[in-house]
Formats: structure tokens, sequence, C-alpha cells
């Protein structure tokens, strides 16, 4: 049996992650792949947690970074390795880039990050979306989350980007119409799927 794939979209809230996840999928399908769109934090018990948390802005950074690496085991053994050894191609909205791009801008180290994520599958493509994080706001509805606020997502982008540019991530400008960023996702997933 072939393996699966296994795909990241990241991005910070409001570029479209979610959007170009369900329309990738959609894509995909169409080409005869089994996939599964998932996400995190995850529906699980701990994600459910972490959301509560972070909407009450409780916590630490250090307590922020442990609880998201425990949703991501879980996520990781029983979501993402299954499928993919069973040959579906699997794409998530956010997995490890999150953590260490949004708890380092919060001030952790991306080593100790890093390190408390080890059992993370490394995905075969990661995209990272950019958004100028005013258009981002923009596009979301009210929150209380942090980090929903234009300096916080400034900071956030930045090392995204860094972080894109060092680990060699394609980057797609979300900034535009939702049919012209498809495409060029597709094109992304094109060479992975079918070395285009």
């Amino acid at each position: 049996m072939k393996k699966g794939n296994f795909i990241v979209l990241e991005g910070i809230d409001g570029s479209g992650t979610t959007t170009h996840s369900h329309k990738l999928a959609e894509w995909i399908k169409r080409k005869n792949y089994e996939v599964v769109v998932t996400a995190e934090p995850t529906d699980s018990p701990i994600g459910k947690l972490i959301r509560s948390y972070l909407l009450s802005c409780g916590g630490s950074p250090e307590v922020h970074a442990l609880l998201f690496a425990a949703d991501r085991a879980e996520h990781t053994q029983r979501v993402i390795e299954p499928l993919v050894k069973r040959g579906t191609i699997v794409i998530s909205d956010r997995y490890v880039e999150s953590s260490i791009v949004y708890q380092a801008a919060e001030g952790l180290d991306i080593g100790w990050i890093e390190s408390i994520n080890k059992f993370a599958v490394e995905p075969d493509l990661t995209i990272f979306l950019s958004v100028d994080p005013e258009v981002a706001l923009a596009r979301k509805r009210k929150s209380e989350e942090k980090f929903e606020n234009v300096e916080s997502l400034k900071k956030v982008r930045r090392i995204y980007l860094e972080r894109a540019k060092v680990k060699e991530y394609p980057v797609v400008n979300t900034n535009r119409p939702v049919e012209i960023v498809h495409k060029e996702i597709v094109r992304c997933v094109e060479t992975l799927l079918f070395g285009a």
C-alpha cells in the first residue's frame, strides 16, 4: 500500500488556513485521492481545554506550550500517523510550527519548544499563508484571544517568515482573492503529489 502524505497549512489568525485546507481537500478528492482535513488545537478534551484557557487568558506561556504539545501528541498518534500509514493524504490546519512561532512570540526558547515536540512527525509539505495583520483582523469576528491584535500578529508573522526562510517553506500571499491563492497552493501540492 502506498504511504500517504502529510500537508500542513500555517499562518497567523485570519490568514485563511481553515478556508484553504478545505478547498485543497476538495481539489485532492477530485484527483481521486483519499484525503482528511484535521486541525490544531483538536476537538479532543485537551484541545477543548486549550480553547477555554486561551479565552480566559489564564496560565503562563510554558503552560500553553505544554498543553499544545500534549494535544499534538494525541493528534499525531491517534489521527495523523495511522491515516498516513494507510495511504491517506492528511491536511492539517496548523501543526508544530504554530507552537514554535506563537510561543516564541511570548518569549519562550525555540529549542525548548522543539524539544517538547520531538515526537511530532515531519510534514511532507508545510505552506505558510502570509497576510497583513490588519487584513487578518478585519476577517475575524471580535475575540478576546491574546494574540488577536495588530502588534502581536505582526510579531508572530515576522517569526513565521523567518522560519519559512530557514526551513524553505513555500510562502503564499493571502491578501489576494481566495481563488488566486488556492491556485498557488495547488501548484505547491502538485509538485509534492506528481513531481510537476
